[in-house]
């Protein structure tokens, strides 16, 4: 007889205790329930249910939800939310997505990977030779926004604004939006300002960058109008920076513990593809994904009801037993090429909604780590790091003290 979520184990999800160790609470309800009670709904904490769950259709994207759920249900903050590609389902977003793919394959993003080095060699040569840095102010938080602002072809002086915006548009998708409404207002019509000049600028005369192919972008007689290209725009520049600054910035607080495997990669750049799967599985900075339930949904022996909000566990399985010999001990061979691979992390997400930018993400990271490993030798975390508010949904440090043998070489 199927079990309804009021059967389920609760699981409060602002205790700190959970938000200071979810991987370990996960882990202790895994063994009773593969459906965990929520306040705000339920949570998927079954590996093999969650990459099922990933790709089922009947879940949709729960951002309107959380959006609504704080009081914002009408607005510019509201209109941005809905018109972004994140909360579109169906054919608009698989139209959507389809126009838009051609820009982020492996091989459009291969091929500013120069621009990526180039970029992380000048940024590192400003610190390396004093043997410390605070690693978010001197690195994680320039290098993610300016090649997004680089694919976009904003020039160069104008990054530290698209940082600042993507800074304040981080909390839409957290629950403390109600706390900075104000100050994502104010991104959001800054932002706006500027795209619409920047596309109009692209629409007089196109230019080799991201803006220009999402202007000409087109699939028979498909194209994107002018709301869902500046949506598009002001997404990828939010899904462009802090996921990735944060992810970076986790990877040096997992390589500050494990000296032998940091100066491994310093020595072995062409281990950076594995060792980038390995960081996301171990310390991804997205924990879960919500998404909302459109119909009853059937997991294992339990009901889900429609309407639910549905969290599912992505440290979960990241971290599952059964899939990862010895889940949370690092091990840069885990996703050797050569070698029987276990089933792929899952710090993208999955099915329709998979990272779009997945490919350009990782190829910052490895390009980033490497250079970092030869330039930051014996590299240490000085101090307490000092960590977002779980709350924000996207973890990692707010600054990051770091210091090492001063390196006065070449990194690359």
């Amino acid at each position: 007889m199927a079990k309804t979520l009021s059967e389920a184990p609760f699981l409060n999800l602002f205790d700190p205790a959970f938000l200071a160790d979810p991987v370990t609470a996960v882990a202790a309800l895994r063994s009773q329930s593969s459906v965990i009670r929520t306040p705000i709904g339920a949570m998927i904490v079954d590996p093999s249910q969650v990459h099922e769950l990933l790709r089922e259709r009947s879940l949709h994207s729960s951002l309107l939800n959380l959006v609504r759920l704080q009081g914002v249900t009408e607005g510019p903050i509201y209109e941005m939310a809905a018109s972004s590609l994140l909360a579109k389902e169906g054919e608009d977003h698989t139209r959507i997505r389809r126009l838009v793919s051609r820009s982020f394959t492996p091989r459009a993003a291969d091929g500013h990977r120069g621009f990526m080095r180039d970029l992380v060699t000048e940024l590192v040569d400003g610190f390396a030779p004093s043997g410390e840095c605070e690693f978010m102010a001197d690195f994680a938080d320039h290098y993610p926004v300016q090649v997004i602002a680089h694919l976009m072809g904003v020039p160069r002086e104008d990054h530290p604004l698209f940082a600042r915006w993507g800074d304040s548009l981080t909390h839409l998708l957290s629950l403390e939006l109600s706390l900075y409404r104000e100050e994502i207002q104010a991104a959001q019509t800054a932002m706006s300002s500027y795209l619409t000049d920047l596309v109009a600028d692209r629409r007089r005369q196109s230019r080799d960058d991201l803006v220009s192919e999402l202007i000409a972008a087109r699939d028979g007689p498909d194209r994107l109008d002018d709301q869902e290209l500046m949506s598009l725009l002001g997404g990828l520049l939010f899904a462009g920076y802090d996921t990735t600054r944060n992810q970076l910035a986790v990877a040096m607080t997992i390589f500050s513990q494990l000296p032998a495997e940091w100066a491994r990669l310093a020595d072995n750049p062409e281990l950076a593809p594995q060792a980038v799967e390995e960081v996301m599985r171990m310390g991804g900075v997205v924990s879960v994904i919500p998404r909302v339930a459109t119909c009853d949904l059937e997991v294992g022996e339990w009901i889900v009801p429609a309407g639910t909000l549905v969290s599912l566990s992505l440290a979960g399985a990241n971290h599952d037993p059964a899939v990862y010999g010895h889940p949370d001990c690092f091990d840069t061979d885990r996703f050797d090429p050569g070698e029987p691979r276990p089933e792929g992390q899952v710090g993208f997400g999955g099915g329709a909604h998979h990272c779009l930018g997945a490919s350009l993400a990782r190829a910052e990271m490895q390009e980033a780590l490497p250079i970092l490993a030869r330039a930051m030798p014996d590299m240490k975390v000085a101090g307490e790091p000092e960590w977002r508010s779980p709350l924000v949904g996207i973890s990692g440090p707010l600054r990051l003290s770091l210091r090492f043998t001063p390196f006065r070489g070449c990194a690359t």
